[in-house]
């Protein structure tokens, strides 16, 4: 599928601009809704303080379930990472999708249906959890923690900083590129019909894979923040 609006610039350097939209419609929407949820805080809440504390609610869930309390240090990080997957992923499949066939060329495809989106995601995922682990155990703590449970297993721990990532970015990636493709597909054969279907299952999917993309980076920055004597 075409992203919308390439555009090119000196080298052969190609930027996806329908990404870029995306991406900040994504985070402009996510600041609104912190603002609105947050610009007259009450002890009775009212139903805008409501939805952001059961929002807060629901991210801290997910890393309280992996780190306990201490995974409080990295809640914000892992919240704001589901936020923003959550509502792209949406955002490829919400009414968006109707404007398809009156746009000339391209299509307005969710952000994380762009893999340089979902490597970025991935990548900084990485160097959180490395830097957290450094934070906690030091430098030599994190060193030795590719140590255990035997100096033989160096090789492996080594190669899951890719592994980690990598499952990540293509988890992600294929499962939001496969959905976007088939609701094209669908609003092509039968508009208003078909895709009714399909859309409601990508829904699902958006959800279930922000959701997993979030509870995963948690568990393993737990794991590698964790002391030898915690494991």
């Amino acid at each position: 599928m075409d992203h919308f609006w390439q555009l090119s610039f000196g080298d052969g350097l190609v930027v996806n601009a329908n990404t870029i939209i995306m991406a900040w419609a994504a985070m402009g929407l996510l600041l609104l809704f912190g603002w609105w949820t947050t610009r007259n805080l009450k002890l009775i809440p009212s139903v805008a303080q409501s939805a952001g504390e059961g929002v807060y609610n629901f991210c801290r869930s997910i890393t309280f379930s992996t780190g306990g309390e201490k995974a409080d240090g990295y809640l914000f990080f892992v919240g704001s990472l589901f936020l923003f997957i959550l509502l792209a992923n949406l955002m490829g499949q919400l009414p968006l999708k109707l404007f398809d066939p009156i746009i000339p060329t391209g299509h307005l495809m969710a952000a994380t249906g762009d893999i340089n989106t979902t490597a970025a995601l991935a990548i900084i995922s990485l160097v959180m959890y490395i830097a957290l682990a450094i934070k906690r155990t030091g430098i030599k703590g994190f060193l030795t923690h590719h140590l255990h449970p035997s100096p033989l297993f160096l090789p492996m721990n080594l190669l899951e900083h890719i592994t980690r990532p990598g499952s990540l970015l293509i988890r992600l990636y294929f499962n939001i590129l496969v959905g976007e493709i088939l609701s094209g597909l669908a609003i092509s054969i039968m508009p208003y019909v078909i895709p009714a279907f399909v859309v409601f299952l990508e829904l699902f999917v958006a959800v279930v894979q922000a959701y997993i993309f979030a509870i995963l980076t948690a568990v393993y920055i737990a794991l590698m923040t964790e002391t030898h004597d915690e494991h």
